[in-house]
């Protein structure tokens, strides 16, 4: 690569998408949520007055679709449209040209011939496909072309699947290849695995291998489809969706064209008749079941007397019946005596009855089928692991699962059985090792049999497990730790199910405090789980309850909010790395930081009035805070609207949809940050705590909060009684409105007036334990924790 040209792609801010089908046009969204100038290009309409008309009809889909494709739905107007007859000159201004037009190679072929005629040195072009040879899109272009073009394959829906695979060919220079993994990374926010330019690369040839090894075990009456996806779904580290819901999702009738197009494509591969699909699979698609699209596949939406319901099919009759119990007594054991998935796929791996047979026998497909694609795909057992992570949402990946059942028994065992065992599988275990993974980090290469450290998953990212292998921890019990993260910032991380905040947690923060004040300069509260917070612990708050230890309750309360509150004057920065679900306390533990970093992707609210309660940890202050501090930016605003809104979040429980909503709502300020790597969130949290305690930081004094008294609380009564009258809240709901309507309005306040925090703390204390001393609030968090869902009494 030239000099010249390495500097064009130093910093892709201007990007087109070719095609706007269902991919395209979702690529295009999340260049957008990504601060992205994005330009949308599709055939030119046969309409003389909207030439354009196929990919604006497109954006106007993409605006309906759910989940939805953009963080805030008004930004669909940032997508510039175009079409290709009029508007591929627009290609000389671009630094990424992303195709993503119908997967046909001759078609793909005459549209980069087009490209080149109006590309400048240096743009890179990525074709978007999911398994059409790269190397032969590109054939017939020039060299400098070749050395900016590779494969990238997004999984749909590219806003929320976090794998992205990067296809480079022999052409393209090695620079490239870096920078757009580490763009794709940083910038888009994906799961980057580099693959072989080989059919259908790595996540779609291992995915579509292991739903296809599963398909005779229903078709040919062994299983049903319920009973394979309840042993194939989160019970053995695969994903929720399981086997038929995900084929389901991704469609049938391209699960059907990935497997005859893959056929023909691997003809050294030992298992290629697998990808013969059984004849009753194929009569599916053809008559028209492709899956959720078309609304029917291996299952049915049916609405029933008790809301919706999915029937499923059957494989001699083709017709959809109602789903049967599913009951294998060793699959209730080992959810009964086993926490991890890997510990129950073990033991069922070994029990000898129906159950344990199926899965033994995937597994051997599955695991010997993986191992043998080193190095036919990739190099990597890593890279086969993450794919399957990133891609199709399982919780193990294959070389994972061969650990959890224990490599050199299977092993043993297979060979028994007359199965042949990869050579290199074998040599790891006569070297010694007992795993693929260690938990030094390091991961046994098959290709090469020697032992690497594990890649972290981004470049620069900081995680607590790595933490813990460096013997960084500093404190900790079984609610929370302590972790030095380097630079003079400690980690707080919490380890309670679900991330609760219970009585420990809350304890274990002034435990922290204490410690960052001597040792450090500032505090992260972060970790690696998914989910942020569910909030305050109702189980433990149930159990003092049904005890009668209101004094308990009381202490709690205050112990709650001093703590939340108190991040914010603690005399060191606290930095909050918030992704996932964040809900109740999570939100203000979150709120009261001096700063977040949030993932893109982070649903959050206070949704305590579910439960029967209202925000007691500073919430309510602080979104009311939040908001009447806008009428101050506002000359002669008028503060009803902005008090309606912030009661409205409340009362109505309001969750964002994704961080810039969160920010629109008022549970993020505009100083927060948005990342959009998940795994990032700890690396740039630490960055900056840093840099706010180099700028020598001081707490911050007590706000004044200007309350509107009996004024402001008539115009929620009015709210509320409208609410009401709509059937919007419940009788209880009212009640609990009116509780947070007293805190927003100053409780006995007459006239409007400015109080300090301290005075509307002391109101959420006060109506949160009247919550407590309630029947009906009592009655809500017992159905709640019984069923899940709350109870609108």
């Amino acid at each position: 690569m030239t000099p010249d040209s390495k500097l064009k792609t130093r910093k892709i801010q201007n990007v087109i998408i070719l095609g706007s089908g269902v991919m395209g046009s979702q690529i295009a969204a999340h260049c957008v949520n990504a601060g992205l100038k994005v330009r949308l290009l599709d055939l030119k309409s046969d309409d003389p007055h909207r030439p354009d008309k196929v990919a604006e009809e497109s954006i106007q889909k993409l605006v309906k679709m759910n989940p939805p494709p953009l963080a805030l739905s008004e930004w669909s107007d940032r997508i510039v449209t175009g079409n290709f007859e009029d508007h591929l000159e627009w290609i000389a201004d671009a630094d990424w040209v992303c195709e993503v037009i119908v997967e046909r190679m001759d078609i793909k072929k005459e549209m980069m011939a087009k490209i080149e005629k109006v590309r400048r040195q240096g743009t890179i072009v990525s074709s978007n496909t999911s398994g059409l040879p790269i190397s032969l899109i590109s054939e017939d272009l020039s060299d400098e072309f070749k050395a900016h073009f590779l494969g990238t394959h997004f999984f749909n829906p590219p806003r929320y699947m976090k794998l992205l695979e990067i296809i480079p060919t022999v052409s393209t220079d090695a620079d490239v290849v870096k920078y757009m993994a580490r763009f794709c990374e940083k910038i888009l926010g994906k799961g980057v695995v580099l693959c072989k330019d080989t059919p259908n690369f790595i996540a779609n040839r291992i995915g579509v291998f292991s739903m296809a090894s599963m398909m005779p075990w229903f078709f040919e009456g062994e299983f049903r489809a319920e009973e394979i996806d309840f042993l194939t779904g989160t019970l053995t580290g695969y994903s929720k969706a399981a086997t038929f819901r995900t084929a389901d999702m991704a469609g049938l009738d391209v699960l059907n064209n990935v497997a005859e197009n893959l056929y023909p494509a691997v003809p050294n591969d030992e298992r290629r008749e697998i990808f013969k699909l059984h004849d009753t699979f194929k009569k599916m698609v053809e008559s028209g079941a492709h899956g959720n699209k078309k609304g029917h596949g291996f299952y049915r939406k049916v609405k029933g007397e008790k809301g919706i319901d999915y029937h499923v099919v059957n494989p001699e009759s083709l017709e959809y019946k109602p789903q049967q119990e599913v009951k294998f007594e060793s699959a209730e054991k080992a959810k009964k005596e086993f926490k991890s998935s890997g510990e129950r796929l073990k033991y069922l791996v070994n029990r000898d009855d129906k159950a344990g047979k199926f899965l033994w026998e995937i597994h051997c497909d599955l695991l010997l089928y993986a191992a043998n694609r080193i190095p036919e795909i990739t190099e990597s057992a890593e890279a086969i692991d993450r794919a399957m992570q990133w891609g199709f949402n399982w919780e193990l990946g294959p070389f994972q699962r061969w650990d959890a059942i224990g490599v050199k028994d299977s092993v043993k065992r297979m060979e028994e059985e007359g199965r042949t065992v990869p050579d290199s599988v074998k040599e790891m275990i006569k070297s010694g090792r007992q795993s693929f993974y260690m938990e030094d980090g390091s991961i046994y290469n098959l290709a090469s049999g020697k032992v690497e450290q594990l890649s972290p998953p981004a470049e620069g990212a900081v995680t607590v497990a790595a933490l813990r292998r460096n013997n960084s921890e500093i404190w900790g019990n079984k609610s929370a730790g302590l972790y030095d993260m380097g630079d003079g910032v400690a980690l707080f991380e919490f380890r309670t199910r679900q991330q609760t905040l219970g009585f420990e947690l809350v304890q274990s923060v002034d435990k922290a405090a204490e410690i960052v004040k001597r040792e450090f300069d500032a505090m992260v509260i972060g970790h690696d789980n998914e989910n942020f917070s569910y909030g305050a612990n109702l189980t433990e708050a149930g159990h003092v309850l049904l005890r009668g230890d209101f004094g308990k309750i009381k202490e709690a309360v205050e112990n709650f909010q001093r703590v939340a509150v108190g991040l914010r004057y603690q005399p060191f920065p606290v930095i909050g790395a918030v992704s996932g679900r964040c809900f109740g306390g999570g939100v203000e533990f979150m709120m009261h930081c001096d700063k977040v970093v949030a993932h893109h992707e982070l649903y959050c609210g206070l949704v305590e009035l579910g439960v029967g309660l209202i925000p007691a940890g500073g919430g309510t202050k602080e979104l009311l805070l939040r908001l009447m501090a806008r009428v101050k930016e506002e000359e002669d605003a008028d503060p009803l609207p902005y008090l309606k809104d912030a009661f409205k979040t409340i009362g109505m429980a309001k969750v964002s949809d994704s961080a810039q909503q969160a920010r629109k709502i008022g549970y993020l300020r505009e100083t927060d940050m948005i990342v959009m790597h998940r795994d990032l969130l700890l690396a740039i949290a630490k960055q900056q705590a840093r840099a706010m305690a180099d700028s020598e930081y001081r707490p911050p004094v007590e706000p004044k909060i200007k309350l509107l008294g009996k004024t402001g609380k008539s115009v929620l009564d009015v709210m509320v009684y409208n609410m009401t009258e709509a059937r919007w809240v419940s009788p209880y709901d009212k009640v609990l409105a009116g509780k947070v309507a007293e805190i927003m309005t100053g409780g006995d306040l007459s006239e409007p007036q400015e109080v300090p925090e301290s005075y509307v703390l002391k109101l959420e204390r006060e109506a949160i334990l009247e919550c407590f001393k309630d029947e009906r609030t009592h009655k809500r968090m017992e159905h709640i924790l019984k069923t899940g869902k709350p109870l609108r009494n």
